[in-house]
């Protein structure tokens, strides 16, 4: 069974552009990776300055290796103090599971 993961991330608000520049880089990369069946960041048309970050992994070991990523250090670098809050991180099952 694949891992399901929404994050929200409430970015401040002159931070936005380079924040979601930012997010399109780490998808593109991280689309390359053997694990990643989804990884898509959305702006929300309801809530002003939100990114939401939709993901699939195979498995957590596929997890942990993007987090060794070094495009992932750089996107944690860029985005260094972007964010209102911190992240809500949403690891997601089927109801019937």
């Amino acid at each position: 069974m694949s891992i399901e993961i929404t994050v929200l991330f409430d970015v401040v608000p002159d931070r936005l552009t380079d924040t979601a520049a930012a997010f399109e880089e780490l998808c593109a990369a991280t689309r390359q990776e053997e694990g990643a069946r989804r990884f898509d960041a959305f702006l929300s048309e309801e809530h002003e300055n939100l990114i939401v970050l939709v993901e699939e992994w195979a498995d957590q070991a596929a997890i942990d290796l993007h987090m060794k990523e070094g495009y992932v250090a750089d996107f944690l670098a860029k985005v260094d103090g972007a964010y209102v809050r911190p992240p809500y991180v949403l690891r997601l099952r089927p109801l019937d599971a």
